[in-house]
């Protein structure tokens, strides 16, 4: 987090990812600190999202009330969603800033959570305003059915290591298919592959530039822009 928050000054619009483990960290902390990151870089924080898995770590941090090994998925979809929640407790228009009044935000825009769940009690609000991303991207990585499922319903990038072709177009389709019962449309989440990005970068984008199919400046400002995902709605609006 301190390299990105570095590098956000350094740059204007490269997406600034951290992967931060769900495992031995708590939901408000990441939650502030990824906000943060996204109002440094004017919007380009993403959250590579993972558990951290067998014992090394977990000898440096008490493990009294961490999960098991097969309980880690179930503990970060929870942290998951308390993270985003917390990204939703500012509605995007609450801070007001009215010197003459007096008021700096408006109480009715801001929302506690009273979040009671298996593993974790967070009252809310978050003490940083909504990201400018609403949430920064959410990436994960991985390639089982119970981790398809979970990327279905929050994830915005998937990465995966797939050795054929037929082998990568099952996984794409299989996952795409899962979006619509999370009232998601299959531009919502994208596939990038972890391996031969060189390649794409020099031979496939090029090309594409070539045939008029591919941009050849940055059309927007933010990571989500960039990828042409849509911004998150405020779980707490009404519309």
């Amino acid at each position: 987090m301190t390299l990105l928050s570095a590098l956000a000054g350094a740059t204007s619009h490269i997406g600034l990812s951290a992967t931060v483990s769900t495992t031995y960290h708590e939901p408000f902390h990441v939650a502030r600190m990824l906000a943060t990151l996204d109002h440094l870089s004017g919007g380009r924080a993403s959250w590579n999202v993972v558990t951290s898995i067998g014992d090394l770590d977990a000898h440096n941090f008490r493990n009294d009330h961490r999960p098991r090994h097969e309980q880690r998925h179930a503990h970060s979809e929870e942290f998951l969603d308390v993270v985003k929640a917390l990204w939703d407790s500012w509605e995007d228009d609450a801070i007001k800033i009215d010197r003459e009044a007096g008021d700096f935000a408006d109480p009715g825009k801001i929302h506690a959570l009273h979040h009671e769940g298996t593993w974790f009690s967070v009252r809310g609000p978050l003490n940083v305003a909504r990201p400018i991303q609403g949430h920064p991207v959410i990436v994960q990585a991985g390639r089982s059915d119970t981790f398809k499922e979970r990327s279905a319903q929050g994830a915005d990038v998937v990465f995966t290591a797939l050795r054929t072709l037929p082998e990568a177009q099952s996984f794409y389709f299989d996952l795409k298919q899962r979006l619509a019962k999370y009232g998601r449309a299959e531009s919502d989440l994208l596939l990038m592959p972890p391996q031969s990005l060189d390649d794409l970068v020099h031979y496939v984008i090029p090309e594409l530039q070539n045939r008029g199919i591919f941009r050849t400046e940055y059309s927007g400002n933010t990571l989500r822009e960039h990828l042409g995902l849509p911004r998150p709605s405020n779980r707490f609006v009404v519309r």
